[in-house]
């Protein structure tokens, strides 16, 4: 790429949504962000984001407190920036992991009257009929391995969407940004470093950390495309040495597995049977 930039992913998790208040929340189908999660994002925008000028692409999860959060923070920028896709790309893969009612999606002639009411700029062409289907057997489901499954094919995704913006010559300097969940977001970057700070997640509401492609991103040879974060990112949170590599990660995720089920929460690689295939 010569002096190019590298091409790289910003990943925020959402601003405090209404199940964020409590365990009890977790009931509550769809939620939007409180407004201290509102707060959240027009604060983040004003600092991290306070230039936005480099983003080609925002995707978002397409459930109510993310989209909303990409509204909030991306919202003039997809107004004003040329180079901008004009509509948050709603990401069926990009979905929180759980069955709870509270990561349980919108159906979608439901989405597309919330989005219409509320002007949010998104694009729901992937949104289809069951999208939001959370059984242990679909592609949603809550099980690590569907769930890990689903995170390779949005990088992938996303991989492919950085090389048709840097091929297409109209966009030398790409720069994606991903607004998803926390406990996504750890099968997202396959980095499982202090993954129960917080209920299931080790991201505070409304954090960004950003990655890029360990092995590039011109090339197939990484079938996984795996993610890094950069030395700049982890600085910026306190952390002095690189992201963990692939051969520590399956006992950090072992940690997180018993960290969230003393938590009270359900271990995700323990839901009913292993799936044999996804």
């Amino acid at each position: 790429m010569g002096a190019q930039m590298v091409p790289r992913i910003r990943c925020i998790r959402h601003g405090q949504g209404f199940h964020n208040v409590g365990a009890g929340c977790y009931t509550l189908r769809d939620p939007f962000l409180t407004p201290l999660g509102e707060e959240q994002c027009q604060t983040l925008r004003d600092t991290s984001f306070a230039d936005q000028s480099r983003i080609s692409l925002v995707v978002a999860s397409p459930l109510c407190r993310t989209l909303q959060t990409a509204s909030l923070m991306f919202g003039q920028t997809l107004d004003s920036n040329s180079k901008c896709s004009p509509q948050i790309l709603a990401l069926p893969d990009t979905q929180e992991t759980s069955d709870d009612l509270c990561d349980v999606g919108s159906d979608p002639a439901v989405l597309q009257k919330i989005v219409a009411d509320f002007k949010w700029p998104v694009d729901l062409s992937l949104i289809k009929d069951g999208w939001n289907d959370k059984t242990l057997e679909s592609r949603y489901s809550p099980h690590s391995d569907a769930i890990a499954a689903r995170a390779r094919d949005a990088r992938l995704f996303l991989r492919q969407k950085i090389r048709e913006l840097v091929d297409g010559g109209s966009d030398p300097d790409v720069e994606i940004v991903l607004v998803t969940h926390g406990g996504y977001l750890h099968y997202f970057t396959d980095d499982w470093e202090d993954a129960f700070q917080f209920p299931g997640t080790g991201w505070r509401n409304c954090e960004t950390r950003t990655y890029t492609f360990e092995n590039g991103f011109a090339e197939d040879t990484d079938g996984d495309a795996r993610l890094i974060e950069t030395l700049e990112s982890r600085r910026r949170r306190g952390k002095t040495d690189p992201m963990s590599g692939r051969e520590k990660q399956p006992g950090l995720f072992e940690l997180a597995m018993q960290s969230w089920e003393n938590q009270g929460l359900p271990r995700p690689d323990r839901l009913g049977v292993a799936l044999k295939s996804i």
